[in-house]
């Protein structure tokens, strides 16, 4: 068809069409997906390009935690009360959320059900399974979701004291397997369906060495041009390849080897996937993924070690949401969660509330550093000090912002919670809509 028309005839028909088929016609050819993106005619305000905010999971709160920049516009709302009592963000893809059983669009409060999965391929007594999303919108308006099986990990003292054995020949099997047989969940056919995928290189182990693993990793992955990269909380990173069914298992920084308990949080950023090493009060380490002729290596970047500083008790730029706070004091009445998020300015400076990192004072502190995630399009890294500040350092001025308080309310020691960050989500909002059924 493309031959049969004029360039610009073809260009005024695609204008024509609604942004979802806009993206739906990129994949039709190369030469459509050429004249679509030299003519810019996919609507880069419908596409996640820029942070509106981070998604918290605190432990023993009931509901993600939403940390908002300001806006000149509505702010999205992170109150998600039309959910289930409980629902926690398990996944965030290119503005999208993966809860247990949704997918939820925030800038435009869609969301969609995620039917079970009765697969007899995931009902494996020692493993786990977790979903993870994926999601391009400049590619298709559908998502997919993979559900990944892992061995279930026990500390040496839990295996000693455990009743929960393998049989011997299962405990020598290699780790992942290959072929992997996956279930994935497409929103195109409403369906789970097996996908087969070959390793490539080496396996990770046997069954037997990932239950003695007890890694401190956050369980989170990054979709990044076509690959899935899957934090497996077993010292190792997935790398799947949606387009050739292959997959290959990277090992982590040669750092992380050597080093106990240090956390590892798997992310990207504007040049590619990106991995930070965290563990001790105030120091992390920040590697990128150089995948040049196969190689697979993780690359030193960046490391801090932040100084004592003086703390900033003001009321930052950003601001959090406190959903689970509104929902214990049932004051959250029909549309109050909307009008709770507007702010009248937008976030828009590197130099805003820039902490002087050698300043002296009678209030200084060197609290413990949580990594939130990376800035997708920047050279910027969020973090969370001791649960009370947000923080923006920026890698290359080592630059530190104050983003504002990061404590929900009355999350305490003394009310009997144990106060730890469980998992973060950078989120980009998408403003597109779900496909219509077929």
């Amino acid at each position: 068809m493309e031959k049969l028309l004029p360039e610009d005839v073809l260009t005024n028909i695609i204008c024509r069409l609604a942004p979802r088929y806009v993206a739906i016609s990129r994949c039709v050819c190369k030469t459509w997906c050429a004249i679509i993106d030299a003519r810019n005619l996919l609507r880069a305000d419908l596409l996640p390009r820029s942070v509106r905010g981070i998604f918290i999971n605190f432990n023993e709160l009931s509901m993600s935690e939403f940390f908002v920049r300001p806006s000149k516009g509505r702010t999205v709302s992170g109150n998600f009360n039309y959910l289930p009592l409980g629902s926690r963000i398990i996944g965030h893809c290119n503005g999208l959320l993966l809860f247990c059983n949704y997918v939820i669009n925030p800038a435009t409060r869609q969301s969609a059900p995620l039917p079970p999965c009765t697969s007899p391929n995931i009902v494996i007594e020692h493993f786990v399974c977790r979903d993870y999303l994926v999601f391009d919108p400049q590619l298709s308006p559908h998502y997919e979701v993979f559900m990944i099986p892992q061995v279930r990990c026990y500390g040496r003292y839990e295996m000693l004291n455990s009743d929960d054995e393998l049989d011997p020949a299962m405990e020598g099997l290699e780790w992942p397997p290959s072929p992997w047989i996956l279930n994935v969940f497409s929103s195109r056919t409403k369906m789970w369906q097996e996908r087969s995928f070959v390793r490539e290189g080496e396996a990770a182990g046997n069954v037997a060495d990932r239950r003695l693993d007890s890694s401190c990793v956050q369980d989170n992955s990054v979709y990044w041009r076509g690959v899935l990269y899957v934090n497996c909380q077993t010292k190792f990173v997935m790398r799947i390849s949606l387009s050739n069914g292959k997959y290959q298992v990277i090992k982590p920084p040669v750092y992380f080897e050597r080093m106990e308990c240090t956390d590892l949080y798997l992310g990207k950023s504007v040049k590619g996937v990106h991995c930070a090493l965290y563990g001790f009060p105030s120091s992390f380490w920040i590697y990128i993924l150089d995948e040049s002729s196969g190689r697979m290596e993780w690359v030193f970047k960046h490391s801090c070690d932040i100084q004592p500083y003086q703390r900033i008790d003001g009321r930052g730029p950003w601001t959090l949401q406190d959903i689970n706070c509104q929902d214990w004091s049932n004051e959250f009445e029909e549309g109050k969660d909307e009008a709770l998020v507007q702010e009248k300015f937008e976030w828009d400076s590197d130099n805003d509330n820039v902490i002087d990192t050698i300043s002296r004072g009678n209030h200084l502190t060197r609290g413990d550093i949580t990594f939130l995630g990376f800035h997708p399009y920047k050279e910027v890294v969020f973090l969370s000090d001791t649960l009370r500040r947000g923080l923006a350092y920026h890698l290359n001025s080592s630059k530190i912002q104050d983003l504002g308080n990061i404590h929900p309310t009355y999350y305490e020691i003394e009310t009997g919670i144990q106060p730890f960050i469980q998992a973060s989500f950078p989120y980009t909002p998408w403003t597109g809509v779900f496909p219509e059924d077929n």
